[in-house]
């Protein structure tokens, strides 16, 4: 009984309806805290975007959003860097470390009421 429990459980999760990926969005920022507008991507818009412009050093300038054609990047200047991240899940554009991501989440919620059907004997 509990193992089919689990099961469907499992099967809930994993059949949620699909959703379009949403990526934090702000243009020329010059601190990341700017930078939490959340933005609904298009179909085609698969992947979020985050560019870093470091001027000689002191200026730090980020850009975020959507992207259908991203490519991780790195460009050194003269007097600068470009640094152009991507990655594709919703919200993983944070502030540089990706944020926990929802396969992540589902997984420790499984585990954790895994856990929970072993430890209680007979109760369901």
């Amino acid at each position: 009984m509990k193992a089919i429990l689990f099961a469907l459980l499992a099967i809930g999760l994993a059949l949620q309806p699909g959703h379009a990926l949403q990526c934090y969005s702000c243009k020329a920022q010059v601190k990341n805290s700017n930078c939490l507008n959340v933005q609904n991507c298009s179909q085609a818009e698969t992947q979020c975007r985050t560019e870093r412009i470091r001027a000689a050093g002191f200026l730090t300038i980020i850009s975020k959003g959507c992207s259908s054609d991203c490519v991780d990047e790195a460009q050194d200047y003269y007097v600068g860097k470009k640094n152009i991240t991507c990655c594709s899940t919703d919200l993983c554009n944070a502030n540089r470390a990706h944020a926990l991501q929802p396969v992540s989440a589902t997984l420790a919620l499984l585990t954790a009421l895994g856990s929970l059907l072993c430890w209680v004997p007979g109760q369901l």
